[in-house]
């Protein structure tokens, strides 16, 4: 780059004019001296725009006294201050002044150019955009001042450039339109600027040049020779080109390396016009194989159709496929062939999602089942639960895709049927039985649950010896047990929990192929269901010839089953492995009904982001910014989708969040709440309901969950016959023989009559329940089992032993 010290020592001579002239008083000699300097400055800022102009500060002191002298400036003068030969720093302040600017930074003239246009006044108008000190600040004021001195026959190359020293992006506005004559002077200027700052002795950085989409076929070459960086060199590469301009560009490739043919096809792709490089590859512009690749997506994981992936290859050839693939690379093409198993596997360690779908994609390798291939798409979807909020969702999508993709590559129907198939031989193949020297070794299940037990002799082990433990047969049986626990609680958080929250449906054959595993067997018959008749059962009790439907609670609720079931849940002791009985449902209020389209149950509750975010996006919620039109979303089903309105600085989940109205979309309109089907209304309040009572900066006392526990309750007063027990509201009393108690069934607090509070902490039955508590359902609910231990504990409060609760009753009884 050009020093600043050696155009100093180059312009000596003038200033040394400067001096003899003032000293004579020559005005038109200072003013041609003045012109002079300036020119002199402004032809070498083209090497580094905007920046000599500034560094130059040290002519200031030699000229302003000079040139105050001999101009004197005067106050208010705006003209006179513009158009001085040299702009001295007194007249900047001057001027800052006059137009109640800041003096500090450049003076804004925009009112001055304003006025300037009004009288076209071309003199003021050169001066507003020569002044050192000035800048025209609105970009399309700036656009007129030029027009207009084009319109004049005024505008020449020094005011194009300096325009554009003043606006480096001046050509946002300017070059979006028609190409007039105007667009098409400053245009070509603007060319040869950009082509004279980037290839002459002292490069420009390519983040300091004018904007200028290139044009022309010297910049892709350009591009191919440059050292820089590739952004740059992209920039360059994707200059507009005409039709000849092309056929050079493809004769000019025809015999250089893969790699150059590779980046320049990318540059043309960013381009638009990469059709006319495809012959490279031996194919057609509009060859199946092309039109298939451009239609992918570039970014994001999208199910492709492998039969039209394999119809396309084979039409092209498989040698021309793979030329093409030099051209222009596909990693799901490509996986396709088998062609970048490698490179894959490191895209699926690394949680790429286009990587996991292109994953599914390819043949199975010699050696490799299906059943390897899913588990390890399972594996992968493990890692994806520890991913963060939004990217979690991405991730579970992405392995549904590579499931779909996997279930053509093994001829499967579709990815469930290849899903439960797996499943089933996971069981299949999984051994039963070993030995491990005198020891016998069996795996068994206890319902859904894998058990393991060792044996010497007939006689079960409590534990196990270690020379068993470490046996390679014991350490396979144990490896196979946590495939089948994982098997479980994949059907239990996923189909399972699916199959209630939305009244899913399974034909006789997938209900049959699910009770073939032994989490299916252990699970689906303690659901409710409803037959093609109508009626509603366990499974063993409805006709499971035809389609059934997991039964969600509100249509217990409309049909005044609810209750009923929920007795007879308890009085079987049948544990569900979702709540679905004791399930809390969620209805319309009075409020909601009249406010039609938004639901503000929850609005005004703060909670904190970072927690908040992990329990809505575990439940399918898509998380976005404070300037999205909601906070958090998430697919209702049948084409609905929930979106909730939050206040927050940044991204949901980076601190607090303040809830506010809820609504049910279809398409970008919201519904009358009334309209929406009663399951999911209470389902996504269900989630929100959560969020708010876990999350909340402040306790939040939730009334369906109170009246869900209070539901448990009475089915267990009435199954255990606790007849000092009953519910009032959100509380239940206890009438025990040393006192009455008031448990509030939200938070827990236990309130002694009349007046009193009993503190009990749940060391001994808070993880596994009071010995004569059932909970009907395998959700994990500590809370719930830690508030209904206490009722069943003061139920029998004679038989209390703990010292410090008795203390405190005696204490109490005696106040």
């Amino acid at each position: 780059m050009a020093d600043v010290e050696p155009l100093i020592e180059e312009l000596s001579p003038l200033l040394e004019q400067a001096r003899v002239a003032g000293a004579r008083g020559d005005r038109a000699a200072l003013r041609e001296v003045a012109d002079r300097i300036r020119l002199r400055v402004e032809q070498a800022d083209h090497l580094r725009p905007g920046d000599l102009e500034w560094s130059l500060d040290g002519l200031g002191p030699e000229l302003d006294p000079i040139y105050d002298t001999a101009f004197p400036p005067g106050a208010g003068d705006v003209v006179e201050l513009l158009t001085a030969p040299w702009p001295t720093a007194r007249r900047k302040k001057l001027l800052a002044v006059a137009l109640r600017r800041d003096y500090y930074s450049r003076v804004v003239l925009d009112e001055v150019a304003e006025r300037a246009l009004a009288d076209v006044d071309l003199p003021v108008l050169r001066a507003v955009l020569l002044h050192r000190f000035g800048v025209v600040q609105n970009r399309g004021l700036l656009v007129r001042v030029l027009a207009t001195l084009h319109e004049h026959g005024q505008l020449d190359e020094r005011l194009i450039d300096r325009a554009f020293v003043l606006d480096q992006y001046l050509g946002l506005q300017l070059f979006a339109g028609p190409l007039t004559p105007f667009v098409r002077a400053v245009r070509d200027r603007v060319d040869a600027l950009v082509w004279q700052l980037v290839t002459g002795p002292h490069p420009v950085a390519p983040s300091r040049l004018p904007f200028l989409p290139p044009r022309g076929l010297r910049w892709v070459r350009l591009a191919m020779g440059w050292s820089g960086d590739a952004a740059t060199a992209a920039g360059f590469g994707a200059a507009a080109l005409t039709d000849e301009e092309r056929a050079e560009l493809f004769d000019l490739l025809r015999d250089r390396t893969p790699d150059e043919q590779r980046r320049v096809y990318a540059w043309r792709l960013r381009a638009g016009d990469a059709d006319a490089l495809v012959p490279l590859a031996g194919l057609d512009a509009s060859a199946r194989l092309v039109r298939l690749v451009r239609g992918m997506p570039e970014n994001d994981a999208f199910r492709q159709d492998r039969a039209d992936l394999l119809a396309a290859i084979e039409a092209a050839g498989l040698d021309t496929t793979r030329r093409f693939l030099q051209l222009q690379p596909n990693e799901m093409v490509a996986a396709v062939l088998g062609d970048n198993r490698a490179a894959v596997l490191k895209r699926v360690k690394n949680n790429a999602l286009q990587g996991i779908a292109a994953y599914g994609m390819m043949p199975l390798a010699p050696g490799e089942s299906v059943l390897d291939r899913y588990l390890a798409l399972r594996a992968s979807a493990k890692k994806g639960v520890k991913l963060g909020p939004n990217r979690r969702h991405s991730h579970a999508a992405a392995i549904g895709i590579a499931l779909d993709h996997l279930a053509q590559v093994t001829g499967f129907p579709d990815a469930s049927r290849l899903e439960w198939d797996c499943e089933a031989r996971l069981v299949s193949d999984t051994p039963t039985s070993a030995r491990a020297g005198d020891y016998d070794l069996a795996l068994r299940f206890d319902g859904a649950d894998p058990v393991l037990t060792v044996s010497r002799g007939g006689k079960a082990l409590k534990s196990v010896p270690a020379a068993v433990r470490a046996d390679p047969a014991y350490q396979e049986l144990r490896d196979h047990q946590e495939l089948l626990r994982d098997q479980a609680r994949r059907m239990r958080t996923g189909l399972v929990e699916s199959l209630v929250a939305t009244s899913g449906s399974l034909q006789p054959e997938e209900l049959a192929r699910l009770r073939t595993l032994p989490a299916g067997a252990a699970m689906l018959p303690a659901l409710l269901w409803r037959d093609h008749t109508g009626t509603i059962g366990l499974l063993d009790d409805v006709d499971t010839t035809g389609p059934v439907t997991a039964v969600h609670p509100v249509e217990l609720l409309d049909r005044g089953l609810l209750a009923h079931w929920q007795r007879e849940i308890v009085h079987r002791r049948l544990r569900q492995p979702v709540r679905q009985a004791f399930r809390e449902v969620y209805v319309l209020t009075p409020a909601e009904q009249t406010s039609v389209d938004v639901s503000y149950r929850f609005d005004g509750q703060t909670v904190h982001g970072k927690v908040a975010a992990q329990l809505l996006s575990s439940r399918g919620w898509s998380l976005h910014g404070e300037y999205g039109q909601f906070g958090a979303t998430r697919p209702a089903g049948d084409g609905l989708v929930a979106g909730l309105r939050c206040d927050m600085h940044g991204y949901f989940g980076m601190g607090d969040v303040v809830v506010h109205g809820l609504s049910i979309l279809r398409g970008a309109v919201p519904m009358p709440l009334a309209e929406v089907p009663a399951a999911v209304f209470s389902e996504v309040m269900r989630d929100l309901d959560l969020a708010v009572s876990v999350a909340g900066t402040e306790p939040y006392g939730s009334a369906t969950q109170a009246e869900s526990r209070a539901q448990v309750l009475a089915a267990l007063i009435t199954d255990l016959g606790l007849e000092r027990v009953t519910v009032e509201g959100t509380s239940a009393v206890v009438r025990g023989g040393r006192a009455t108690y008031r448990v509030h069934l939200t938070s827990g607090s236990i309130h002694v009559e009349p007046g009193g509070y009993l503190c009990v902490v749940p060391a001994g039955f808070g993880s596994t329940g009071h010995r004569r508590l059932f909970l009907p359902f395998a959700d994990e609910d500590r809370m719930t089992s830690v508030i209904l231990s206490k009722v069943l504990l003061l139920a029998e409060d004679e038989k209390i032993t703990d010292p410090s609760i008795v203390a405190q009753l005696e204490r109490l009884m005696t106040t």
